[in-house]
């Protein structure tokens, strides 16, 4: 039953929250004596932990540090598919560049995937510039990986319109602990890629602790044309000012080199699959990110039981650059006229490159208030300012006369301010849980064509709701229903020629499922999910344009499982299943399936451990899916169309601590990817479209690991 004074402190929080996010400072008190910690989630996904599982109100999943070694995954973007709804188009082997589907939607560059590090956008600009194609992360920097396929849209938003994908970095540790890690990857015929990690951190003093991690990737992947130079550095600080203040601190800088071994045509595949025909591709990249936030637990109140202020801010200064060999056929009068610009039957007639320049700020004030009573309130209430400014040239060489012209100089200013509040609300000492919540986007952008002189605005304003449903019906029983509300706003990419009007992606997402967790190590999750896109974005080859093509759909059931035996705790099983329908329903080719779809996904893990020995193995599995919106079967002579086949891999890791001594550790492991050099393939990508991207053969990796 509601209770009277329950009314009058929602009314008094309400002020105190407005208050409280114009000025996050006006409740510190340094002598105020320490309250209770309470167990209060700060933000939806709250600490990104095995145990927010149980009782989270929307599909979701994490791979640990622990599996993610265990199942022999080379890079981030790899250790994802094992998440069903999720894929991956491996074009360098390396994890430079990923591309990451979610649920069906298009994976180049991750466009549609709402990347986080920690909380903080990893994107190189949330609004105008949302694909990876700069992303700063490696895999030994991270300790566990969080995917939210539903109910996080009001606090996450924009681009949400799959879920969101958090990398955690690894944690502080309280003792000062030293890892050296050295990993090589042999792919054959002297293509080596060596890994050199270092991390070093922990407690400085009883205040203030830190760590330090550098990781270095150089070599070759499995193709010709692949020198890869990578370097990742980031110092993470924590410092505790007193039982109520504390400040959180990150500073990295990335840099990225790598040869782009691009597509081949269909003979040249099926001839040398490792060769490459686009000599000139490449890919540059750096940047600069820093990470502060400011926390303070707010002192006992006749207003809430628990509250905390956080004020976040961040920014980056980051470039990246594109080079690729072009073919023009208007200046081939021997050439094939009906050929595409990126055709390796066609002999390059200019070189392109396409420099951007991003400068991004963010700040973000939020309010965490917990109401006891007998309807429990947990409210999260921000307001978030982002600023991008973004520097957008195409420029191309003609390789016989030598001279450089650029179609393109662009530029784009935005300037985003969101509004979001949620409340969750608990019912039956908090078995059932019901979480209205809203956010508002504000974003502003003007876009200006330097190279032909005009301007031109484009103002978005959304309103995005969403509402999370989950009942616990025993320790053990868990089920819940979602819907919300989606954004994408128009990419500088996009927002072009002069008079263009493309509108905004919208999309409601919904979704239910049970949750079965009879132990701590085991688990069966079942979801249905459905995405409908009101203006879904497309580029138009015919036009060389994007455009709206109206609605489509997007719907699948995914199916998950751990079981670890009693008998057996030395023994993990995990199986996953995605089913995908995806249909356009409007425009030239309604009725046919969306792009890169796979209707089915099977992934499963076997994880045992006997006398200090880790084995691991892992196999998954997509189905057939079509590279066109037109669904074509054949083949067409450019290779930008044809059914891509189905494929399996299968990864096989074993490791052992050879050496322990106190605190200092040795611990060696090796690795196959592919094991059975199962053959497949992509359809092109970006700056090489045009054919086959061969995706990586087997591999051997050997893994030292030194602690102390």
């Amino acid at each position: 039953m509601f209770m009277p004074n329950q009314g009058l402190k929602l009314t008094a929080l309400s002020v105190a929250i407005t208050a409280s996010i114009a000025c996050p400072f006006a409740f510190a008190d340094q002598d105020a004596p320490a309250m209770e910690v309470m167990q209060v989630k700060g933000s939806v996904l709250g600490n990104s932990e095995i145990a927010d599982l149980k009782t989270y109100a929307g599909n979701r999943s994490i791979i640990t540090h622990d599996k993610m070694e265990r199942t022999a995954v080379r890079s981030i973007d790899t250790a994802l598919q094992q998440i069903p709804g999720i894929k991956i188009k491996d074009e360098t082997g390396t994890g430079v560049l990923p591309n990451v589907s979610v649920r069906g939607l298009d994976s180049s560059r991750s466009g549609y995937a709402q990347f986080l590090m920690d909380g903080i956008p990893m994107t190189l600009a949330p609004y105008g510039h949302t694909g990876q194609s700069l992303f700063p992360a490696t895999l030994f920097m991270i300790d566990r990986i969080d995917v939210a396929r539903g109910g996080a849209s009001v606090q996450y938003g924009p681009n949400n319109v799959g879920g969101v994908i958090n990398l955690i970095s690894k944690p502080i540790s309280t003792d000062w602990e030293t890892t050296l890690n050295e990993k090589m990857t042999f792919f054959g015929s002297g293509k080596n890629l060596y890994d050199t990690n270092l991390s070093t951190g922990g407690a400085v003093n009883d205040d203030f602790s830190m760590r330090f991690d550098a990781n270095f990737t150089k070599g070759e992947s499995f193709r010709d044309h692949s020198d890869t130079d990578v370097k990742n550095i980031m110092l993470k600080t924590v410092w505790n000012i007193d039982s109520n203040n504390s400040i959180d601190a990150n500073f990295q800088y990335y840099d990225a080199f790598s040869e782009l071994p691009g597509a081949l045509n269909t003979q040249a595949y099926e001839d040398d699959r490792t060769q490459s025909l686009r000599p000139n591709d490449e890919f540059n990249a750096d940047t600069k990110r820093i990470t502060v936030k400011y926390s303070h637990t707010l002192d006992d109140s006749s207003l809430y039981d628990y509250g905390e202020l956080e004020l976040l801010t961040f920014g980056n200064k980051s470039s990246r650059n594109f080079q690729w060999d072009f073919y023009n056929k208007n200046k081939d009068t021997d050439g094939d006229l009906g050929s595409h610009w990126g055709d390796t039957t066609q002999t390059a007639t200019d070189l392109r490159n396409s420099p951007r320049e991003f400068t991004v700020f963010g700040i973000e004030p939020k309010a965490n208030i917990y109401i006891d009573g007998d309807i429990t309130q947990h409210i999260i209430a921000g307001i978030r300012y982002v600023n991008e400014d973004i520097s957008y040239q195409l420029n191309e060489t003609d390789n016989t006369t030598l001279v450089t012209t650029s179609p393109r100089d662009w530029h784009m200013d935005t300037n985003a301010m969101a509004y979001y509040i949620s409340n969750e609300l608990g019912f039956f000492d908090d078995k059932l849980t019901l979480t209205p919540g809203i956010r508002l986007e504000d974003v502003r952008m003007e876009f200006t064509n330097l190279g032909q002189g005009y301007s031109q605005d484009n103002h978005v304003t959304e309103w995005l709701p969403g509402i999370t449903l989950g009942y616990e019906f025993s320790d053990s029983w868990f089920a819940y229903t979602n819907a919300q509300r989606s954004l994408r706003t128009p990419q500088i990419s996009q927002l072009w020629p002069e008079g263009q009007t493309l509108e905004s992606e919208l999309a409601w997402n919904y979704e239910a499922g049970v949750r079965f967790t009879p132990t701590d190590t085991s688990s069966l999750t079942l979801a249905a999910y459905r995405i409908d896109f009101e203006n879904k974005a497309e580029y138009d080859k015919d036009i060389s344009l994007f455009v709206n093509i109206g609605e489509t759909r997007n719907q699948g059931i995914e199916l998950e499982g751990t079981y670890s035996p009693e008998s057996l705790p030395d023994l993990s099983l995990t199986g996953a299943y995605n089913y995908l329908d995806t249909e356009q329903l409007e425009g030239e080719f309604a009725g046919n399936q969306l792009p890169y779809v796979s209707k089915h996904q099977l992934s499963a893990s076997v994880l045992y451990s006997f006398d200090q020995v880790d084995l691991g193995l892992m196999a998954y599995y997509y189905s057939k899916s079509f590279a066109d919106l037109a669904n074509s079967v054949e083949e067409n002579d450019a290779g930008t169309a044809g059914e891509i086949p189905d494929y399996t891999v299968v990864n096989f890791n074993i490791s052992t601590e050879i050496f322990k001594q106190n605190d200092q550790g040795l611990k060696v492991g090796l690795s196959v990817n592919n094991l059975f050099d199962n053959e497949y393939y992509f359809r092109g990508l970006d700056v090489s479209p045009a054919g086959r991207v061969a995706a990586p053969g087997r591999s051997f990796s050997l893994d030292l690991t030194y602690n102390f």
